[in-house]
Formats: structure tokens, sequence, C-alpha cells
């Protein structure tokens, strides 16, 4: 535990199209995991697993509107780091306590891929963007990535 209450959950990986991510994550021994359309977040997301390298979430705009068309202008990238905190605002505060600005960007949601457990994203100046899943996740619904790929047209 760190002086935030935070716990590592995954790296977003942003993609146009997530064929060639799949293929390279696939190569590297990851497993596929829960993927999902989430209509409140506007993208597909999809897991993969590692047995001892950090997880993966693929993240793909279905249509324009995503909150990822912009970055995915610049290229693909990682663009978050994902952490589990039992405790949302005190994790907030505490980061304000220790002189970070940090800057929401929207309310928390249920996350399908996460079984409705809600996530919130973050600006921290000259950081870069948090996801904080809020708790422990539930169980996503678990699709193949050919149904993912289907999911994406």
């Amino acid at each position: 535990m760190d002086d935030f209450g935070l716990r590592f959950h995954h790296f977003g990986l942003a993609v146009p199209e997530p064929s060639a991510a799949f293929r390279f994550l696939a190569a590297m021994g990851y497993a596929d995991g829960a993927a999902v359309f989430d209509p409140l977040q506007n993208v597909h997301v999809a897991m993969r697993h590692h047995p001892s390298m950090p997880d993966v979430e693929v993240v793909w705009p279905k249509e324009r509107g995503s909150p990822i068309d912009r970055m995915l202008q610049r290229g693909h990238m990682v663009y978050h780091l994902c952490y589990i905190t039992d405790d949302a605002e005190r994790t907030l505060v505490a980061m304000e306590a220790a002189g970070l600005t940090i800057m929401p960007l929207g309310e928390p949601k249920p996350a399908l891929l996460f079984g409705g457990t809600p996530v919130s994203f973050h600006t921290i100046d000259q950081v870069g963007m948090i996801e904080l899943i809020h708790g422990e996740p539930a169980a996503g619904r678990l699709q193949s990535s050919s149904e993912a790929r289907q999911n994406a047209l």
C-alpha cells in the first residue's frame, strides 16, 4: 500500500483498431480477458492478462465521439495507468495534500468491463491520466478477441 491507498491494476493502450495489439500481446504470452463495448464510455475495451507482466487494457473507438479520438490523432499510445482504491475521495484528498494538482475528467461511471464497479478518470498535472476503480472490480463479461473484433465493426 502507498500513501494514496492505491493498488496497480493495468495500463490503458489506445488504438484505432485492436487486431495488431491483440496479435502483439498474444505473442508476448498475454491471455484474453473480459471484453465489452461500454456505451457509457463510448469505447470498446478488452483486458489482456499475463502471469508475470502488468495487465493491459486495449481501448478502441466504435465511432466518432469517443473520448480517445483526440489521443489517437497523435498515434497509438499507453495513455493511462489504472489503480484500485477502496476510498476514491480519500485517495484524491491525499494526492492534493501531497501537492499534486488533480483534475477530474467527469463523474464516476459503472464500468461494464469490471462488472459495473464504478471508475473515474483524473488528470494529474505534470504526471498524466489515471483511472481509479472504486473498490475491488467485479468480474466482467468474458468475450473472445474474435467477438470483440466483430463488435468493433
